[in-house]
Order: structure tokens, then sequence, then C-alpha cells
């Protein structure tokens, strides 16, 4: 089973193949443990990816899960290996945290109640993927509370919370800083799924400025500056 899963859509497999992908590559991760879960059937952000972490449940193991939209830090390899069996959080949303209470500041192993909203970047155990799967195809899908969310098909994240805080209300979970991942959907044209979004969602705990130059003039270099919001 491969360790590192994106979760794409075709209108952002040019960023995966173009720029991702080779940026772990560049940092000595192997092909081999890249997994491209591309929306080709275009489901919707929530079905491909329980679809996803269906699939991932019957392996062993666990898996970094990316989002086609980020850009990984310059130690992402060699910080990612650690995760073996706890939820890992790469990626603390700038805004997000501080209004809803889940504290930017709760570092290190936390409540799973203090666990950031972390889809970008988010190591989870597969055995937990499975679980999750299967609470929502059980469960969930048929609350009544979740049919916008159902109808909207995307909010795998509010999803995976209320999966943690039904059914591991007592485990750890583990907020990495500094962040492993940015969040560049502002650089790529804009959020695909939130296209109403207002505020560009950043990492609180992002310390590399420098690469999201160096990932502008990229873009710019190999014709894609006219993507480019800022």
């Amino acid at each position: 089973m491969e360790r590192y899963v994106i979760h794409a859509c075709p209108d952002r497999m040019w960023y995966v193949e173009g720029f991702l992908v080779p940026s772990l590559l560049e940092q000595g991760i192997s092909r081999d443990d890249i997994l491209i879960w591309n929306d080709e059937g275009r489901k919707g952000n929530l079905w491909a990816a329980m679809e996803c972490f269906e699939y991932c449940g019957k392996h062993d193991g666990g898996c970094w899960h990316l989002q086609d939209d980020v850009i990984i830090s310059s130690t992402f390899a060699e910080r990612t290996k650690a995760a073996d069996k706890q939820i890992m959080c790469g990626f603390c949303h700038v805004s997000f945290e501080k209004n809803d209470g889940r504290s930017v500041n709760r570092i290190g192993e936390v409540e799973s109640k203090h666990m950031w909203s972390s889809f970008p970047c988010i190591y989870i155990p597969n055995w937990l993927a499975r679980d999750f799967a299967t609470w929502f195809y059980k469960k969930a899908m048929y609350r009544q509370e979740y049919v916008m969310f159902l109808h909207e098909k995307k909010h795998d994240d509010a999803f995976w919370r209320d999966f943690i805080n039904e059914e591991h209300p007592y485990d750890t979970v583990i907020n990495v800083v500094p962040s492993l991942i940015d969040h560049v959907d502002w650089l790529l044209g804009g959020s695909v799924i939130n296209t109403m979004r207002g505020t560009n969602c950043r990492s609180y705990h992002w310390e590399e400025e420098e690469l999201i130059f160096q990932l502008k003039e990229k873009l710019r270099q190999k014709g894609f500056g006219n993507r480019i919001l800022f």
C-alpha cells in the first residue's frame, strides 16, 4: 500500500503531475509510495474521498493524505517518516482554529477535540480510515443533519471531525509544528470546490515563505502565471 495519497480532481492534475509529485520525488520519496486518487468520474470531493478511505482500509499501515493544492515543506519527507499508529495533523488553518475554539497553539499530543482541521495534510492509520468509511456508509449518510453536505458532495473534513468526536472522543492526536505543508489554491486559480471562499486558506504555522515565492516563479516559467491570484 502506498504511504502518500494525493486526493485530486481532473482540474488540478496539471499541478499534481507537474509540481506536487515532482516535489515529493525530489525529497527522496519513491513514486511507488505515491497514490494519486483522481476523481476522474467527477463524483465530487466527498464521495471520492470516502471511496479512497474505504480502499485504504483494506491495507495495513497508514497513509499521509494530501490535497491537490498544497506545497510541501523542505523537510516534509524526513518528518513524515515518523508517523506510525496515531493521527497526525500537518496543517493548521489560519482562520478556522481561531474562530471555533480549537486553539492554534495546542501543539504536540492533544485530546482529539483539539484536532486541527487538517485535511490538506493528515496522517490516518488505515484501520481508522476503514472505520471512518464504515461509519459514513452505515450511519452518517442516513442522518438528516447531513442532507446538505451530501447534496453539495463535499465537507469530508466535517464528517471526519464528527466521526472522531462520536467514535473516538478519548483518543489523542498530534498537531505538528511547523506545518508540513501550506495551502496554495490561491496560486492555482482559486478553490475548485469552494469557489465563493473570500479568504486564503493558509497555514498558521507555515515557516517557509520563500518556498511560496519559488513556486510562483516556477509557475510563471512553465506558463501557468495566468492562473496566479495575488
